[in-house]
């Protein structure tokens, strides 16, 4: 039984709009966790949506990559290629998951993202919680201020940064980077998407 398979792309089952749903589900939970004073379950909540929304952004741009490279994705994910398919001189590591979304978005229309302003500095940011939570090699011991009304005093630093605040934070990010890319690119968004 000898076929090869040459468009590893074609057969698919789509994860972009679970992931999506999941890291609004999450980001709901942790507020509602907040407002209910439940701040273990708060973290979890937190950690999860955090996750997602940048799961959720890694998987929406590499199928924009697909569609435009081709082939040639696999190529340009593990650094040998550029966006353009040009063949780099060596081979650099895997693009940052800022660098797909800055260079494919340009790669659609020509347009670039502004890295300085709302949204991609917001989407920099989840980033920066994502590998905080997926590199996790603990944080200073130092106690940082209660988050929480009901909390008086200080707290750990990961009850500090992962809670119902930084999972809103990361849909607004998430958000704001799909409507930009939307505007940028002049494609439509899944009618999914809010």
């Amino acid at each position: 039984m000898g076929f090869k398979v040459t468009g590893w792309y074609a057969v698919r089952t789509p994860l972009e709009k679970p992931l999506y749903e999941l890291a609004l589900r999450h980001a709901t939970n942790a507020e509602t966790c907040r407002t209910s004073s439940n701040h273990k379950d708060e973290l979890e909540q937190s950690i999860l949506a955090i996750m997602l929304a940048a799961a959720f952004m890694e998987a929406f741009i590499n199928q924009q990559g697909i569609q435009i490279l081709r082939e040639e994705f696999q190529k340009y994910d593990e650094g040998y290629v550029d966006v353009h398919g040009n063949t780099l001189p060596e081979k650099r590591s895997y693009p940052k998951l800022e660098d797909k979304w800055s260079e494919i978005t340009e790669k659609i229309n020509g347009k670039r993202f502004n890295k300085g302003k709302e949204p991609f500095s917001g989407f920099k940011k989840l980033v920066e919680l994502r590998n905080k939570i997926l590199h996790y090699k603990g944080m200073p011991s130092t106690p940082m201020p209660s988050p929480w009304p009901d909390v008086q005093g200080h707290v750990t630093p990961e009850r500090a940064i992962f809670n119902a605040i930084a999972a809103r934070y990361a849909i607004r990010s998430m958000q704001g980077m799909l409507h930009e890319f939307s505007t940028l690119t002049s494609r439509r968004l899944p009618e999914w998407i809010e």
